[in-house]
């Protein structure tokens, strides 16, 4: 009987009991090789008496027709059978049982063995491939990390954050764009301050002034106050106005002339560095958007060769994961196999001692003997009778002459003759009853 692993199935549940009839038929094919039945047979020596007379080929033909597997099911629907039984016919009972003995040893030692196998090659097998995937893994997370540093700069994550960069160089860029601006209206005013200081203001500044401030008038009704011209404009009629207003000696002029174009000069040229360097930044900030310009262009195509490379990674870990664990249970099977406590065959009977013989059934060929020899006999009798052409009595003799005969006179048999006829009866009798005995 086989019996079902509970160990086995309170770890897993949905695991279904293998199908029994094929492991018999397996392990089947295992016991009746050549080389098992031979031993088996020179064992016990069986077939001696016909030995000289059958090959090797057809003594294991033989002891393979008279070994007999049954299956047997606990219900009459289901196909799965949940025991079998082995028996092995033979005229001699104590050979029967020995040899069923040896067939019922070989059973369950093969049945142990190629499970244990099974079992232990699983194991073997599943350790290697997850050994294999498991380098896979690690060569693929290796190219991943290569590809990553070689793109360091193009990653998919750092798209939010190159975004965020460039907003900020924008503004940045515009800030500084800004600046260049008012630098260069300040520089135009300078430009016209220091004119002004060079020509020491001798030149009817009153007439001057009054122009400037017409032509401010006239631009203030086109343009607003932000306007780079209008803020020159008011940054010369400015310094005109503070010109007029602290009026200084006649021997002190050229002194006051030559300080007031060193003091323009020098804010001129400061906002000619103010403004290089500007120009500098600005040229560094429209360098960095062209490179996050750039990065972010290239971020798509590096996205894509990354989910490449993740999508098989990814598919190797699930290979993985799940070949590692069918190898724990593939452990488990082999560790409950070795300690026996997996599906097992029980034996429930063993073998025991034929008390009467198998086949033939005695009775029934003596009863079918009786009635063929009555009828072989009723047979032979009607068969000799129907090739005699010899007369026998008067009214054959009528029906051949075809006229009675006038007298008829009876045969006497003598002694002797009756003798010799009882002889012959009781020979017969007695050849009948030896040849049905041998039988």
């Amino acid at each position: 009987m086989v019996e079902t692993p509970q160990v086995l199935e309170a770890n897993d549940p949905r695991r279904v009991r293998s199908d029994l009839d094929e492991r018999i038929n397996v392990i089947r094919q295992r016991v009746m090789t050549r080389e098992s039945l031979l031993q088996i047979i020179n064992k016990y020596g069986l077939f001696n008496e016909k030995g000289s007379s059958l090959t090797t080929t057809e003594l294991i033909d033989k002891m393979r027709a008279k070994i007999i597997v049954e299956t047997i099911s606990s219900n009459s629907q289901r196909q799965q059978a949940t025991a079998f039984t082995i028996s092995f016919e033979d005229q001699h009972p104590e050979v029967a049982l020995q040899v069923t003995n040896d067939l019922v040893t070989l059973f369950l030692d093969w049945n142990i063995k190629l499970r244990t196998e099974g079992a232990t090659e699983t194991t073997e097998f599943l350790s290697q491939e997850s050994s294999k995937l498991k380098a896979e893994v690690d060569r693929l997370e290796e190219k991943i990390s290569a590809y990553k540093r070689q793109n360091s700069n193009n990653l998919p994550e750092q798209l939010n954050l190159r975004t965020t960069m460039m907003a900020r160089a924008e503004n940045d860029l515009y800030a500084v764009e800004r600046d260049i601006r008012g630098s260069n209206e300040e520089l135009r005013a300078l430009e016209a301050e220091l004119s002004v200081a060079k020509h020491g203001m001798s030149d009817d500044p009153s007439q001057t002034l009054p122009a400037l401030k017409a032509e401010y008038t006239k631009l203030s009704a086109v343009y607003t106050e932000s306007h780079p011209d209008l803020r020159a404009l008011k940054r010369k009629i400015d310094a005109l106005e503070q010109g007029l207003t602290a009026p200084e000696p006649a021997t002190t002029a050229g002194k006051v002339t030559n300080l007031a174009v060193f003091t323009v000069q020098a804010r001129i040229d400061a906002v000619k560095a103010r403004m290089e360097s500007l120009q500098q930044q600005k040229a560094m900030l429209q360098d960095k958007i062209s490179q996050n310009e750039h990065a972010m262009e290239l971020t798509p195509r590096v996205a894509q060769g990354l989910e490449i490379l993740i999508r098989d990674r990814d598919s190797a870990q699930r290979k993985f994961d799940e070949l590692r664990n069918k190898k724990m249970n593939a452990q488990i099977a082999q560790s409950l196999e070795s300690e026996n406590m997996s599906e097992r065959f029980s034996l429930l009977e063993p073998p025991v001692l034929p008390e009467k013989p198998f086949k033939p059934d005695r009775k029934k060929i003596l009863a079918l003997g009786f009635f063929l020899a009555l009828a072989s006999a009723v047979g032979v009798v009607m068969l000799l009778e129907s090739m005699d052409k010899r007369i026998r009595g008067a009214e054959a003799l009528a029906h051949v002459l075809g006229t009675r005969p006038l007298a008829v006179i009876p045969f006497l048999k003598t002694e002797q003759e009756m003798n010799i006829k009882n002889g012959m009866y009781f020979w017969a009798s007695f050849v009948g009853m030896w040849r049905r005995a041998k039988t």
